[in-house]
């Protein structure tokens, strides 16, 4: 018999995981402060004069200048984690040195990946809380970048339609009850106050939901995105984002090359860097059913 192991994004069960989510940062980077489970500080904008405490576990490493003559507004990313401290940069690939999400957090999991298999990695969208316009784009979007992951990788991605999803903000899994979850990708858009993960600042989340331990092969994940972002992100911007997001779902942590995608800064760079491309191509796992 197969022997499954579950991958759950949870900060009470995730301790052999870790999600990503993005957050806007105003000039400075992020800071580095690790407090009690759950806990950091993070600091709020400058207008506001006080710091905040936030459920985070970690933000990233300190971030260096980058691509002066950007906008003040940067987005850069946090990285949560159940129990480990330091998640990036454990395996490298290529010039990116993009790592494994599951660097640092689950060593019996890195280089988990997708299978190329005969049969398509079916996704799936719940746009059921934006608006019509919005959903449009959001699919169109995520179309495309679904094909620019496949096209480097040779994974087939195809769309499956509208999916209802249930979010639980206890354990922050996205499910559904309409849809097997084999080999799926689920994506829903939340507004800020249907989840403590997402604010002004923190955009999304995503990761690898489940896998099969024996062969490292991911067969579920999920992307998390907020309403309040899509609504005033211009169209580069999103892509951007949807981009990283559904590379972590792929199996890719963060690179440290400031052109990766993967970058642990993401801006408006939706175009996927050599580096990038090395990494995914390094997780490509045979078919094998289980």
């Amino acid at each position: 018999m197969a022997w499954y192991w579950w991958v759950l994004i949870t900060l009470a069960a995730f301790a052999l995981g870790m999600a990503s989510m993005h957050y806007f940062q105003k000039s400075r980077p992020p800071e580095r402060r690790i407090g009690n489970r759950r806990q950091h500080d993070r600091r709020s904008d400058e207008d506001s004069g006080e710091a905040q405490r936030t459920d985070r576990r970690r933000s990233d490493r300190r971030v260096s200048d980058r691509r002066k003559g950007k906008p003040a507004w940067q987005l850069a990313t946090v990285v949560v984690s159940a129990v480990f401290l330091s998640i990036v940069g454990v395996v490298a690939y290529a010039e990116s040195q993009v790592a494994s999400i599951f660097a640092g957090a689950a060593p019996d999991l890195i280089n988990s990946g997708w299978a190329d298999c005969d049969t398509p990695i079916t996704w799936s969208i719940d746009t059921s809380r934006v608006s019509a316009a919005d959903a449009r784009m959001a699919r169109n979007q995520f179309t495309q970048d679904f094909a620019k992951w496949g096209t480097v990788s040779g994974l087939d991605f195809q769309f499956v339609g509208e999916v209802p999803v249930i979010y639980d903000d206890t354990n922050f899994v996205v499910t559904s009850e309409v849809h097997p979850s084999e080999r799926h990708v689920y994506i829903a858009f939340l507004p800020q106050k249907d989840s403590s993960l997402l604010d002004q600042r923190t955009v999304g989340f995503a990761s690898p939901t489940k896998v099969w331990k024996d062969s490292k092969q991911i067969v579920e994940g999920s992307v998390v995105l907020s309403i309040e972002y899509v609504k005033k992100a211009s169209a580069q911007e999103r892509s951007a984002v949807y981009l990283h997001e559904l590379g972590h779902v792929l199996g890719l942590g963060h690179g440290t090359n400031p052109q990766n995608v993967m970058y642990y800064l993401v801006d408006d760079n939706n175009t996927l860097s050599p580096g990038d491309i090395e990494g995914i191509r390094s997780l490509i796992k045979a078919c094998k059913a289980e």
